[in-house]
């Protein structure tokens, strides 16, 4: 049987990227499309390459899957408008928010905010990876809006949407023993950016680490920092998958302290690797984790330092692998590929 042909555009072969590009492509005819979108000055640039592409090819696709909203979705939502072509979206966290504390999220900017919001509206199916991207009271903070989501900052957005959560496979990740006792791991990119360190929760890690000095803590792309580390905080390099699968394994707890996520990888991957989590009360994180880890509701120090110390003090009873079976029974991968390549087709039939 012939399969349908798709578009997928995205802004870089992220981890994520390349699992819904290999999802896709199992059952569907995929053309891939990637948008640079690494700096403003090739954003013109860009616009154009996009314009004239969608121009030439729309016609050869009964539809475009778009990861991301942003300046990328939208001429593909202009273009599917006047070809009668489908547009799915599929929305990670970035793409609905907007936090002027620290100048982040696609609503935060105005010009791309509008980019947004109008990509969303032509848009005909949405793919949230958790229904806090749609709206949710934010309560960590006091310095931004008191709701996120994207019906937060467009609530005239009526394009239909399902919530479909990442998915991830446990085959390499493994739980270490002997674990090394009292390390705390967080994985964070974009530190060397305007936000990155308040964004990342980095603040807090910097702040609480020297009231444990007989704690590790260990910053995976770290070296970005540009502030004196306390001496037992350990800056790391970015490092590839398969180092990292190896290196996570022994860590004793994994810190996610962001002030914004959607359904990020690095805490599944650390569940599946046995680290305890301790995580902010923002985005998908509570579900994820679940009765499972902490979780620290307001961003306060003396909170993640008490939390801190009722997780170590209870590490020796708590059960490792049904943190691991967590992510492995309700966040996997095949539960990924069948909900995300059955919304699409079903779209693309109707």
């Amino acid at each position: 049987m012939k399969r349908v042909k798709i578009l997928y555009i995205h802004v870089g072969r992220s981890s994520f990227v390349k699992k819904d590009i290999a999802i896709l492509s199992d059952s569907f005819d995929l053309s891939e499309s990637y948008f640079n979108l690494r700096s403003k000055r090739q954003l013109p640039f860009s616009l154009i390459k996009q314009f004239f592409f969608l121009l030439f090819n729309i016609w050869r696709f009964r539809g475009v899957v778009v990861q991301f909203a942003g300046y990328h979705s939208y001429l593909p939502t202009i273009f599917g408008k006047l070809t009668g072509k489908k547009v799915v979206i599929i929305l990670g966290g970035t793409d609905t928010v907007s936090f002027p504390s620290i100048q982040y999220g696609c609503f935060y900017n105005q010009k791309l905010a509008g980019f947004t919001r109008r990509s969303l509206k032509k848009s005909t199916l949405l793919l949230p990876v958790s229904e806090t991207l749609v709206k949710y009271a934010y309560t960590y903070s006091d310095d931004d809006f008191e709701y996120q989501g994207y019906l937060a900052h467009a609530p005239d957005v009526s394009t239909p949407y399902e919530v479909i959560y990442n998915g991830y496979s446990a085959s390499k990740w493994y739980i270490a023993e002997p674990k090394e006792k009292n390390s705390f791991l967080t994985v964070a990119a974009d530190l060397g950016s305007r936000f990155g360190v308040k964004l990342k929760g980095i603040d807090l890690i910097l702040t609480i680490a020297p009231r444990f000095p007989e704690y590790t803590f260990y910053i995976v792309g770290g070296t970005k920092l540009s502030q004196e580390l306390p001496k037992n905080v350990t800056a790391i390099e970015n490092m590839s998958h398969d180092k990292l699968v190896e290196f996570v394994s022994d860590k004793q707890f994994y810190l996610q302290l962001s002030m914004s996520e959607g359904f990020p990888n690095s805490l599944c991957e650390a569940m599946l690797s046995g680290c305890i989590p301790i995580v902010s009360g923002v985005g998908a994180m509570p579900e994820i984790v679940g009765d499972l880890g902490y979780i620290l509701q307001r961003k306060d120090e003396k909170q993640l330092e008490s939390i801190i110390k009722s997780a170590v003090t209870n590490s020796g009873s708590t059960d490792l692998n049904a943190i691991r079976s967590r992510i492995e029974n309700d966040f996997s991968l095949e539960r990924r590929e069948k909900l995300l390549t059955n919304a699409i087709a079903a779209h693309l039939k109707n």
